[in-house]
This record gives structure tokens, C-alpha cells and sequence, in this order.
């Protein structure tokens, strides 16, 4: 894994730190034709190079250099979005992953082992379906159960709402509540219980101080019982875990 860490370093390097904004700017405006597109390149061949150390070993820099290449002027026709982000790196790291897989011979077969021996234990199957459960089917659940809760707010919104509404991130709700599960749960699993109370008061300092008006208090017990079903679940979904990680 030695290798595959310096590999990971040289592009993160070549990636973030050797790559100023002008450069990207150039890259988008010019796209094929910019030269700042072959250097981008280059730099990453000449630092997997230097990082490996393998002097006669030309074919590695070459194909780490051309794929990168391909891979960035394929972006370059993309929107430039968190989606197109995170999968040019994922492509960038998919290559880098296969070399090390390729040049790494003799571990080949320890990593495959490894690889099996995890699929087959237990406790991955109990964690991976934790963290399934507390991010799908409990968000699931704890809107059905607020449905009713959910519909009163909605019906008295027009008449309470002020003359200047305050707007809603889309889905920022969601995505609260996802994280927040994930979070609990993590803490549950690692033993760190206080991380919980933490989560806790800062929700509440974030959230609740933006609750004012005539509806303040309906929408304000409305977030409360969401949050304590919420944290509820994700606590007992942890325990459960737990125990049957022990047992």
C-alpha cells in the first residue's frame, strides 16, 4: 500500500496545490487548445515519477500522464459541478488504483484474501446495514410518522407566515437529517457517547434561534419531535449494533 500512498500524494499535489486557479480558468476557456492542459499532465507523469523512484521505469509516469490527460480534457466538456468533480477524481484515482494492482504483483493475492475476508465477516454486513437503515428507510419512518404534524404546519403557513418569507435551502432538511443519523450512530458505534450531546446543543442554538414569529412555537415542537425520533432511532439502531457486534 507504500506505493499507492505516494501515488495518492503526488496527485493530490499536482491536482490542488501545483494547480492555481489561473491555470483551471485557462483549462476552461481553451479547453484542447491550452497549453496549461499538456503541463497539468506533465506535472503528474514527473511526480509519480520522482515519488516511485523507479528510474528505468518509464511506461508508469507515460500512462499516469496520458490518462490523465484524457480524463481532465473529457471534464473540460462537462458542467463544471460537484457530480463531474467527484467523478473525474474517482477516474483519476481508478487509474492510479490499477497500477498499483498491476505493479504490486506478489501482494496480488494477499490483497484478494483480505478483500474476502472481510466480505465474509459479520460484523461488515451489521454496520453497512446500520448505516443503510439510519440514512434510507429511517428518514422513511419518521415522515410518516410527523405526517400529520407536517400537514397542520403547511395548512397555517399562509396565514402565519410574515410579509417577508425567509427561503428554504431544497432539501437541506433531508440532508440535515441524514448526516445528523450517520453522525449519531458513528458516535454509538465508537464508544464516544458525549458526541451525541454535543450534536444535540448545537442543533438546537442553530435551528431553534430561527424560529420566530406566530407559528414559532407549532413549527419549533414540530422540528423537536422530528429531531428526537431522529436521534431515538439512530441511538437504538447503534445499540442494537453493538450488541450483536459483541455477541
Amino acid at each position: 500500500m507504500l506505493l499507492f500512498f505516494k501515488w495518492l500524494c503526488a496527485h493530490l499535489l499536482g491536482d490542488f496545490v501545483l494547480q492555481p486557479a489561473s491555470m483551471v480558468r485557462h483549462k476552461r476557456e481553451y479547453k484542447a487548445r491550452s497549453g496549461y492542459l499538456y503541463l497539468h499532465a506533465l506535472i503528474h507523469a514527473a511526480l509519480v515519477y520522482l515519488f516511485t523512484g523507479w528510474w528505468t521505469c518509464w511506461i508508469l509516469p507515460l500512462v499516469v500522464g496520458v490518462t490523465h490527460l484524457l480524463i481532465d480534457l473529457w471534464k473540460l466538456y462537462r458542467k463544471d459541478t460537484l457530480f463531474y468533480f467527484i467523478l473525474d477524481q474517482a477516474l483519476h484515482l481508478a487509474v492510479l488504483g490499477a497500477l498499483w494492482w498491476w505493479f504490486e504483483v506478489p501482494q496480488r493475492a494477499d490483497v484478494e484474501e483480505a478483500c474476502r475476508s472481510v466480505l465474509q465477516q459479520p460484523n461488515f454486513w451489521i454496520v453497512s446495514s446500520s448505516y443503510i437503515f439510519v440514512i434510507w428507510p429511517c428518514a422513511l419512518v419518521i415522515g410518516y410518522l410527523t405526517r400529520r404534524w407536517r400537514e397542520v404546519i403547511e395548512i397555517r403557513a399562509p396565514e402565519l407566515a410574515d410579509t417577508t418569507p425567509v427561503p428554504n435551502l431544497a432539501e437541506a432538511g433531508k440532508w440535515i437529517g441524514w448526516l445528523e443519523r450517520v453522525l449519531v450512530l458513528t458516535f454509538i458505534l465508537t464508544n464516544h457517547l458525549e458526541g451525541i450531546g454535543f450534536l444535540i446543543a448545537a442543533k438546537s442554538v442553530l435551528r431553534f434561534g430561527d424560529i420566530k414569529g406566530p407559528g414559532g412555537r407549532a413549527e419549533a415542537e414540530y422540528v423537536l419531535i422530528g429531531t428526537l425520533m431522529s436521534f431515538s432511532i439512530s441511538i437504538l439502531a447503534g445499540l442494537l449494533c453493538r450488541y450483536l457486534i459483541a455477541n
